[in-house]
């Protein structure tokens, strides 16, 4: 399943973050997502999207193990059970800025300040738990 926040990110609001409660029971780090959606997908009123990945819908996302998905450029940044994945949205440069504890990786997003976006994820396997912070 893939929600998306009820609110999009925009040079006032720009900065969001996900703590990951449990990663659930996949161990190949595929399993789940987070990123951002772009809101031409479905109507401005929908947040949930069914079995898709954020990716599959036109997003830009990375994996538990830190594979980027989408159209865009991101350093690879894994993430587990416990971390808190910050993400800071600079629409000048159409860059973001992830963080997990004291690791970085930079993102470059073509269309980051042309578009309406949303902070996004998507889980797959059972017993997965996020919040987003």
């Amino acid at each position: 399943v893939t929600l998306r926040a009820t609110k999009s990110l925009s040079p006032g609001n720009h900065q969001w973050g996900i703590k990951i409660i449990d990663q659930g029971e996949g161990a190949d780090g595929s399993g789940l997502m987070v990123g951002l959606l772009p809101n031409f997908v479905g109507s401005s009123n929908t947040l949930s999207y069914g079995t898709k990945y954020i990716s599959e819908l036109g997003g830009w996302c990375f994996s538990r193990a830190g594979q980027t998905y989408g159209n865009w450029k991101c350093e690879k940044l894994p993430f587990g059970t416990g971390a808190v994945v910050e993400f800071d949205a600079d629409f000048s440069t159409n860059t973001i800025t992830i963080t997990n504890g004291r690791e970085k990786a930079v993102g470059h997003i073509p269309a980051l300040r042309d578009v309406e976006t949303f902070p996004a994820f998507s889980l797959y396997y059972l017993n997965q738990k996020v919040t987003f912070v």
